[in-house]
């Protein structure tokens, strides 16, 4: 079950998860959230398989 951009977290599922935390945001403030968590999952991933050793 992909979603847009091949996510796997839906910006529905993503404020229901932050406001069981407490944290109130709009679907589209999710959106930019889950957009920004996977860009940053990118470039981690992008630089651990970059080091050597």
């Amino acid at each position: 079950m992909d979603c847009e951009g091949g996510h796997k977290i839906s910006p529905e599922r993503a404020v229901k998860l932050l406001k069981e935390d407490g944290i109130d945001v709009t679907i589209e403030q999710a959106k930019v959230i889950l957009d920004f968590m996977y860009e940053m999952a990118e470039i981690v991933v992008e630089q651990f398989l970059d080091t050597p050793g």
